[in-house]
């Protein structure tokens, strides 16, 4: 996918940047060529490892609990990208001046890839491991005519890939935790939340979520479900009597309004969020009455898998 959208062999300009955590700007480093052949490489890298990855591509989910590494990707304009996004349209920058005073502020950086046909491609990575040197100062050496030498400046350390990489109009996710902590999506899910299960209420019409609505913003977790859960394009076809019986199967039950619409106790909101965005589910294969089970992971197959 990424490959359609920007050649990693066609490379023909980069630019080097850094965010700063305390007032969130963003600046351009000066880097000399080498730097920026290794960043070309580190692009072509981050690329080589999303192909290694065996499973195939799969749209970003807010509720997933991600594990191993997936091809993981997203719309651009998704509500939850608009930071990345944004390090995509930040344009020409200021350099950043007495880059060794700004080093432990650094949140992440990033490097603008410009390709032979104009289009453009920015990697992203936490900065975790680009200020780790700074504190092994005078600890580290180098190797000249056999004699070992003390690096006496400061020394930064950029990683083997990009945790994202970001197209115009895709975000590919190698590295789900820092991208996550880069596209503030804790904050973003929680500022959304309220409006998230208020438009599960509108659109389940059999249903009454109105005490969740009031109380999601403390629960990130069922905060990340209701996100997920409103983003179904087939909220508005979800049965009664499946969410029932399921429910049943996880040892809660309903009881029924004036107006018609159910409603679960306090105790089972997490219960009943995660049942709307499948996450809980029945199996029973040896006739016996199964078991009900919780999936804080999952993967779309299709039938032919």
């Amino acid at each position: 996918m990424i490959e359609a959208e920007f050649n990693p062999m066609a490379i023909v300009a980069v630019n080097f940047g850094v965010t700063l955590r305390s007032n969130g700007n963003m600046h351009f480093v000066p880097t000399d060529a080498a730097t920026k052949d290794t960043l070309r490489t580190i692009l072509r890298d981050t690329i080589d490892s999303f192909e290694a990855v065996q499973t195939g591509w799969e749209a970003y989910d807010i509720s997933e609990d991600y594990g191993a590494k997936r091809r993981i990707y997203a719309e651009r304009k998704n509500e939850f990208m608009g930071d990345l996004s944004a390090i995509f349209d930040a344009g020409a920058l200021d350099d950043l001046a007495n880059v060794q005073d700004h080093i432990q502020d650094m949140d992440y950086y990033f490097a603008e890839f410009t390709d032979d046909q104009g289009r453009r491609a920015i990697g992203i990575k936490k900065a975790t491991r680009l200020k780790g040197t700074i504190k092994a100062r005078n600890r580290l050496v180098r190797l000249v005519d056999d004699t070992l030498t003390m690096i006496q400046e400061n020394v930064l350390r950029l990683d083997q890939e990009f945790d994202v990489i970001v197209t115009d109009a895709h975000v590919y996710i190698l590295n789900v935790g820092p991208m996550e902590q880069v596209a503030k999506i804790v904050a973003n899910v929680a500022a959304t939340a309220a409006a998230k299960v208020q438009a599960i209420h509108d659109a389940i019409t059999f249903l009454d979520l109105s005490r969740i609505v009031e109380q999601i913003g403390s629960h990130p977790r069922v905060a990340r479900h209701a996100a997920s859960v409103a983003g179904n394009a087939n909220l508005a076809a979800f049965q009664r009597a499946p969410i029932e019986a399921l429910a049943a199967q996880h040892g809660f039950k309903f009881k029924e309004l004036e107006n018609g619409r159910l409603q679960c106790r306090v105790q089972d909101h997490a219960k009943l969020i995660e049942l709307l965005d499948a996450r809980r589910y029945h199996l029973d294969l040896t006739g016996d009455g199964g078991d009900p089970y919780r999936a804080s992971g999952r993967q779309k197959v299709s039938a032919a898998e």
